[in-house]
């Protein structure tokens, strides 16, 4: 028997807020670690995998019978889990009493950024490699803090 193995994937740098975004669209977590996550959404049980701050799923087209849909809802759920714990660390950033625990916390806040700021320019230069191999030029623009990028085909 054949299959139309389809994979989806999310861009999700953190760990404690993937596990929170898949607990908000409904999913129950069976066991998880840094790199793979199981989880059970509506009956079904799903394995979900981290590679490249991506957290990403495969799945069998033909032999699923349920719907993935509730992965199309992560991305927002994860946006809010981030929120919420950059509103978080920036509370216990501001009411801890000794330095020692603030300079913990703010470490923290600056890693989890850098985090994100690596995904972006990972993405940028997958970007920029695939534009290149497929004989595009890039036109990127800054506006507000986001990287615009425009395919510019060379002759």
């Amino acid at each position: 028997m054949s299959g139309v193995w389809t994979e989806k994937s999310v861009p999700m740098t953190d760990h404690e807020c993937a596990i929170e975004a898949l607990e908000a669209v409904g999913g129950t977590i069976l066991a998880s670690n840094q790199n793979h996550i199981r989880l059970r959404v509506e009956g079904q049980e799903w394995s979900v995998q981290r590679a490249h701050a991506r957290y990403s799923i495969r799945y069998n087209r033909r032999a699923s019978t349920t719907s993935i849909a509730w992965m199309n809802q992560l991305g927002p759920a994860y946006e809010k889990a981030v929120q919420a714990k950059l509103l978080r660390l920036r509370t216990e950033e501001e009411a801890a009493n000794l330095e020692s625990e603030r300079a913990a916390i703010q470490a923290e806040r600056e890693a989890f950024e850098q985090q994100r700021q690596d995904l972006i320019q990972e993405r940028r230069q997958e970007i920029l490699q695939k534009a290149k191999t497929l004989g595009y030029k890039v036109k990127e623009t800054s506006e507000n803090g986001q990287i615009r990028m425009v395919l510019v085909r060379t002759a």
